[in-house]
C-alpha cells in the first residue's frame, strides 16, 4: 500500500527512527511491506519463505538505520538491494535464515494463523532493533548464519564458553525486548517507570527491589495490570517460559 498524501516522506521517518522513534519503523514497514512482498515473490516460492525474506530484509535495514547508517531519502531501493544480497547469501548457504527462533510462531493453517505469524515477525524485528550491538551480532551470527561458539570466538575476542553465554543472554534479551515493544506509552507519569521495566519484570529478570516496585504499581493500577496480563499471555507462548503472574 502506498502512503497517503498526508503521510511524511521516508526521509522524515528515517530521521525519526535514528532518533529512537520505533513508531516510525512501524510506519515505514506498513508503507513498503506489500511492494516488497511482491518483489520477494520472484525469489521465494513458498509464502512463508517470502515473509521470512521480507522480515529479515527489514530487520537488517532498520538496524543499520537505527545505528546511524543506511539511506537518508527513499527507503525502497535500499530494501530491494538488501533483499537481493540476502537471497544470494541464502542460496550459497542453502538454508533459510530463522532469526526469530526465540519468539513464537503460528502454525500455517489459515488467515488468522498467518496474520499472527506476520504480527509476531514484525514484533520480533522491532525487538531485535532495540538490542545492544554486541547482542545483535551474536544473534545474527549464531541464529541467522549458523556459526558455532568456537567459530565466533576469535572474531569476538572471547572464549567459546563466553560466546555461548553471551548468546544465551542475547536470546533472553530478545525475549524481554519482544515483550517490551508491546507495552504502550503511558498517559500517567507514574506509569512510565513501571512500564519501562515491564518486559523484564514479566520474564522475572528484575532485581528483587525493582521487581517489588513494579508489582506494587501493577497491583494498584488497572491500566498497567491489563497490560501486564496481556504480556503474561505473550510470555507463555515463548519457548521455555512459565507464567509470571498468578492473578
Amino acid at each position: 500500500m502506498e502512503p497517503a498524501d498526508t503521510e511524511p516522506p521516508d526521509s522524515v521517518l528515517l530521521t525519526a527512527l535514528r532518533a529512537g522513534d520505533l513508531d516510525a519503523a512501524g510506519r515505514l514497514f506498513r508503507r513498503h511491506v506489500e511492494p516488497l512482498r511482491r518483489i520477494a515473490g520472484a525469489w521465494a516460492r513458498q509464502p512463508t519463505e517470502r515473509d521470512d525474506l521480507v522480515a529479515e530484509t527489514f530487520a537488517r535495514v532498520l538496524t543499520i538505520v537505527r545505528t546511524g547508517g543506511g539511506p537518508r531519502g527513499d527507503l525502497r531501493p535500499y530494501l530491494v538491494v538488501t533483499m537481493r544480497n540476502l537471497v544470494s547469501r541464502w542460496s550459497k548457504q542453502r538454508s533459510r535464515v530463522e532469526l526469530w527462533a526465540t519468539v513464537p510462531e503460528a502454525a500455517a493453517g489459515g488467515a488468522d494463523e498467518l496474520a499472527l505469524h506476520r504480527s509476531n515477525a514484525r514484533l520480533g524485528w522491532l525487538a531485535y532493533c532495540t538490542l545492544p550491538n554486541r547482542w545483535r551480532t551474536v544473534l545474527w551470527r549464531t541464529e541467522a548464519e549458523g556459526s558455532t561458539p568456537t567459530e565466533l570466538a576469535p572474531s569476538l575476542g572471547l572464549s567459546p564458553n563466553s560466546v555461548a553465554a553471551l548468546a544465551m543472554r542475547a536470546r533472553e534479551g530478545l525475549r524481554q525486548a519482544y515483550l517490551q515493544v508491546q507495552v504502550p506509552e503511558p498517559d500517567e507519569p507514574s506509569c512510565r517507570e513501571p512500564r519501562r521495566r515491564m518486559g523484564a519484570w514479566v520474564r522475572g529478570a528484575l532485581p528483587p527491589r525493582k521487581a517489588h516496585a513494579v508489582a506494587e504499581h501493577v497491583a494498584g493500577c488497572r491500566a498497567c495490570r491489563l497490560i501486564a496480563r496481556g504480556l503474561d499471555e505473550a510470555n507463555r507462548e515463548l519457548p521455555g517460559s512459565a507464567a509470571r503472574l498468578t492473578g
